[in-house]
């Protein structure tokens, strides 16, 4: 993903879904197959086709009072015991479409190759945001993304997508997870911000931002972010800020792996680690897992990456803005100082093992 794309995405103008309220969306909520592809889409679209019969998954729609929603789901591994788990990923950018096969080209095939091979019982689901809206609203810096009163259009009936599968398939309400990427990270975000363990037993959010003053609200929700160190897309300081803002909320399962020298592309690294997924699917909603992960943390903005263009709040700075001029303050500024501090304070002290229940 490019840097215009986000201003570009900035620019969206995405319809939120008040339409109906939570209750009228789930009574009127259908779930159909979708239409055979026209020769002309699976033309153009033949990659993503081979990787859809590879992943042995099925298009589908939800439509309901606000709209509908197209996705993507697989069935895994169903002749395991227990009951399925539930994991939701979110997209980036760059993958927004209406054929509902954009989705599937990066880190999908990834992750179902893991549940594969670790044998986990799951559906997965992976929805298709429409060209003209985000997931949410794609902020870099300012406010640090305050989370709107109510969900874009999209990610608005992703609850409602939730609760239908888990009637389908009598799914474990308590093991419901959600992951996404870049936009679908800024997603993940505002879906575990707004519903919280209401919905989800843990997040995993990949290069994305969202909101700090959320934190106390998601202070007993597992979340695992990932983030890469040289990021210009999205900075690494969203990534950072929401983990020690939820550290001092006194969350102890929250958990920043930050990777030295990785730039936008860090879910290749994350997704394709077995300990990702053993964290994720030890967690069960109103239960703490006992599986305890190392940071990988690098701590806040250098004068020389300043100098690149970041600034705390946000950056890459505006074109042609310099230190003092109103846009940025001069580094380094008092959130640079107060987040050097907090993050200091927080990798002083030694980690305590999650309490067993």
């Amino acid at each position: 993903m490019k840097r215009q794309l986000f201003v570009l995405a900035c620019a969206v103008v995405a319809a939120i879904g008040t339409a109906c309220s939570s209750d009228p969306a789930l009574k009127t909520a259908v779930i159909s197959a979708m239409e055979e592809p026209s020769e002309q889409i699976q033309s153009q679209f033949a990659n993503e086709i081979r990787t859809l019969n590879e992943l042995e998954m099925k298009q589908e729609v939800l439509t309901n009072c606000n709209g509908e929603l197209r996705y993507c789901q697989g069935v895994y591994n169903e002749e395991e015991p227990g009951k399925f788990a539930i994991l939701v990923f979110l997209h980036g950018f760059g993958e927004r479409g209406e054929e509902n096969l954009a989705q599937l080209r990066l880190a999908l095939p990834e992750i179902v190759k893991q549940m594969r091979e670790d044998k986990r019982k799951v559906i997965v689901l992976a929805p298709e945001c429409p060209p003209d809206q985000v997931w949410a609203p794609l902020h870099r810096g300012g406010a640090m993304g305050d989370l709107m009163e109510e969900p874009y259009q999209a990610l608005g009936m992703i609850p409602v997508l939730i609760e239908k599968k888990i009637e389908e398939f009598n799914a474990d309400k308590k093991r419901v997870y959600v992951t996404g990427l870049s936009m679908g990270g800024y997603g993940c975000w505002d879906l575990l911000a707004r519903y919280g363990t209401d919905i989800f037993a843990a997040g995993i959010p990949c290069c994305g931002g969202g909101d700090p003053n959320r934190a106390e609200f998601m202070s007993d929700l597992p979340v695992l972010i990932f983030h890469g160190s040289d990021d210009t897309t999205v900075p690494p300081q969203l990534a950072r800020w929401m983990y020690i803002t939820m550290k001092k909320a006194g969350n102890r399962n929250v958990f920043l792996r930050e990777f030295f020298g990785v730039g936008h592309n860090c879910w290749d690294l994350a997704y394709s680690d077995k300990d990702t997924w053993d964290w994720l699917f030890s967690q069960r909603r109103g239960k703490q897992s006992d599986i305890h992960l190392k940071n990988q943390p690098v701590g806040p903005v250098t004068a020389g990456q300043y100098e690149k263009g970041f600034g705390f709040n946000g950056g890459p700075r505006p074109k042609g803005s310099k230190p003092g001029d109103g846009l940025i303050s001069a580094f380094p500024s008092a959130e640079e100082r107060e987040a050097q501090r907090a993050w200091q304070a927080l990798e002083s002290v030694e980690e305590a093992p999650a309490e067993e229940e």
